[in-house]
């Protein structure tokens, strides 16, 4: 079998999809699927791959004038489908891939698997775009049962092609044999009497970045030895919201309580959530299991502050495997951090239960999910 997958992002471009797609075709090239990869072109994004995986850099931004040229790669190549990841931010600004897998049908390409990333909490008008996505593929794939379940009861046509295939961590723990804890803790500044936070993944307003701030400099009021490890970059250009966090960091006093590690290889992200106590990620739409950065915190055995917005998804449970308060709830962020600092049995408990819910999102089984769907997309 071989799979034509269309990503517009792929590593080492910096998107969550793009990383999961990379974590998908290896795991689908591990169980014997040829898979050729066809991203945006970039200069982070290299010709390679092992035989099993190819990676082509050969997309615009425009996914409607790149369908020939998709469908052309799928029949010279021998690929018996296509499978687009929807959306990935080189496509987000384009109508056009909305009308993709159409425009490959008309090019004569085989059939057309699409993964949406984000439905039911997404911008209303982004839904409609949905639409024509949705009614134009052979298999629809959701990673999460509510978008599974809204797909359905909003496009009742297209209700028996959608298929529930979560994702995984898209960070794997692999902190490498020589890793310790305790020096890396050194080398982070974090002392041995300090907990330490981390936040994992790009700073943008949906996380919530402001009250997560705001909750660590109400924590710290009390007394509480606690740090914050932002393992990720920092836009600092002038009037972006990274130069916004920066500024509001100094505004509240707290340059010497949160490390700043920049953009991190996969290993050394993995050193860091080793070194760290707990995780704080927080969402404007609450917590959910698309979020790469929860699986991959609980993948590395991390309690997990986090936060609810309306109905909280299945297999999530306040005080069992997360501790959530409302979105926006700055005190009661503040709560379950020091809670978290205080409390180490909690602490344990929430951590066996991390690995456990982890389990359920491992990526061979998500592979073997993806070749289920592809054997009945074709036979």
């Amino acid at each position: 079998m071989k799979v034509c997958m269309v990503s517009g992002a792929f590593p080492a471009m910096k998107c969550g999809i793009g990383d999961y797609t990379a974590r998908l075709v290896a795991h689908l090239a591990a169980r014997g699927v040829e898979v050729d990869v066809l991203a945006c072109r970039s200069p982070l994004v290299k010709p390679s791959g092992p035989p099993e995986v190819q990676v082509f850099p050969l997309l615009s931004n425009v996914p409607a004038l790149d369908s020939r040229a998709i469908a052309g790669h799928a029949r010279r190549h021998h690929c018996d489908l296509i499978h687009i990841q929807y959306p990935t931010w080189p496509f987000r600004r384009s109508l056009t891939i909305s009308f993709l897998p159409a425009l490959l049908r008309l090019f004569g390409a085989g059939p057309v698997a699409v993964t949406f990333h984000e439905v039911a909490r997404c911008h209303p008008i982004n839904r409609l775009r949905l639409i024509p996505v949705a009614y134009t593929s052979a298999a629809i794939t959701a990673t999460t049962r509510e978008d599974c379940r809204w797909l359905g009861s909003w496009l009742p046509g297209v209700a028996r092609r959608v298929v529930h295939v979560p994702i995984g961590a898209n960070l794997e723990p692999d902190p490498g044999p020589d890793f310790s804890r305790e020096d890396y803790r050194r080398k982070l500044g974090i002392a041995d009497d300090e907990t330490a936070a981390c936040h994992f993944g790009f700073v943008f307003r949906n996380k919530l970045i402001e009250d997560l701030l705001a909750a660590l400099r109400q924590a710290v009021n009390t007394g509480a030895g606690l740090r914050l490890v932002f393992m990720t970059g920092v836009e600092r250009t002038e009037g972006s919201y990274g130069a916004q966090v920066l500024e509001l960091i100094e505004e509240l006093g707290l340059r010497s309580r949160v490390v700043h590690t920049g953009f991190l290889p996969p290993r050394e992200v993995s050193r860091c959530f080793g070194a760290c106590d707990f995780a704080s990620l927080l969402f404007r739409d609450g917590a959910s299991f698309r979020r790469g950065s929860i699986l991959a915190a609980m993948a590395h055995g991390l309690p997990i502050v986090s936060c609810s917005n309306g109905p909280v998804p299945a297999g999530i449970q306040n005080g069992e495997n997360m501790l959530l308060s409302e979105a926006g709830d700055v005190g009661g962020i503040a709560e379950n951090m020091l809670r978290l600092c205080r409390d180490g049995d909690l602490r344990q408990k929430l951590a066996r239960a991390s690995l456990k819910t982890a389990e359920r999102f491992a990526w061979p089984a998500i592979a073997k999910r993806t070749i289920a769907l592809y054997r009945g997309m074709l036979w």
